[in-house]
């Protein structure tokens, strides 16, 4: 509940000086789960994720703003990532958490959320919410002030706002 609670009030303090912003693009690069030669899924230990923010304010010259050392999963739905519509602020899914099961890696469920103030210079991690498990589906409302995270292994909805 905490959580949401300061989920709510960075949705609230975001919208408040809504002006034009540069429009971003954030792209999530999930470094856990690699292929071999052959094709066969390879599970890595996590600590080598990636998110990039991108200005594209210039779409024939994008530049990269900022690359954050975030934990993040692409692994099930492209709805792991989501910027709100004034672009103050993103949500980025942790869907995977990589643990040691004997002398092997497995894949499970993770339950963060991390939220970016891209409206810092540059870009920075405001916040890491807890949510439900496997959390693989964001939306923001119109508005920007209200999100939604759907949470596949919970099968629930949390709602930041």
């Amino acid at each position: 509940m905490l959580s949401s609670l300061s989920a709510a009030a960075f949705l609230a303090a975001a919208g408040l000086n809504s002006v034009s912003a540069a429009p971003f693009l954030i792209v999530a690069n999930d470094e856990k789960l690699l292929w071999d030669d052959k094709g066969a899924p390879v599970v890595h230990p996590a600590g080598k994720d990636t998110v990039v923010i991108l200005d594209l304010a210039n779409p024939e010259n994008p530049k990269v703003v900022v690359s954050l050392p975030l934990k993040n999963s692409v692994v099930g739905p492209p709805v792991n990532l989501a910027i709100d519509p004034t672009n103050s602020i993103a949500l980025v899914a942790d869907s995977i958490d990589v643990t040691q099961d004997g002398d092997k890696l497995k894949m499970g469920p993770d339950n963060k959320v991390y939220v970016i103030d891209l409206k810092a210079n540059p870009p920075k991690l405001a916040n890491t919410l807890t949510v439900g498990k496997q959390p693989s589906g964001l939306s923001f409302n119109p508005a920007g002030n209200l999100a939604l995270v759907t949470n596949r292994a919970d099968k629930s909805v949390t709602l930041l706002g």
